[in-house]
């Protein structure tokens, strides 16, 4: 099957679990969105952990990439993209790079505020 359409069937379940998150939140937090987004990202990087320790140790074949785009990219990429970004950090320090693994982590979420931050503001400018 063709890799688009199994990221686009992963994330169309990912994103309305993602949503699904958020209005239970909305129940019972009354900070809602900030709780949401943090059970998402934890969860979703725990899955991911589950997910590519299961791939690596049990699948060895042509399944696995098919599972890692339907699971890992779309589902829990559409749930959370901070699943993939905490896998890409594990992997620089499981590959002998902690403090590349670490540049990134604090570049990634630094540079994410600080672009939302700066567009946020440009974008107020030009719109008003």
């Amino acid at each position: 099957m063709n890799g688009y359409l199994l990221v686009a069937l992963g994330g169309a379940l990912g994103a309305s679990l993602r949503y699904g998150a958020g209005q239970a939140t909305a129940r019972v937090s009354q900070a809602p969105g900030l709780y949401a987004t943090l059970f998402v990202n934890v969860l979703g990087s725990a899955l991911m952990g589950v997910l590519m320790a299961w791939l690596t140790l049990r699948v060895q074949n042509e399944t696995t990439n098919t599972l890692y785009l339907v699971l890992g990219v779309g589902l829990f990429g559409g749930f959370t993209t901070f699943s993939a970004f905490s896998l890409e950090v594990v992997h620089m320090i499981n590959s002998g790079q902690p403090m590349k693994g670490a540049a990134y982590a604090l570049t990634s979420v630094v540079g994410a505020v600080v672009a939302l931050l700066i567009a946020f503001s440009l974008a107020k400018r030009i719109l008003a």
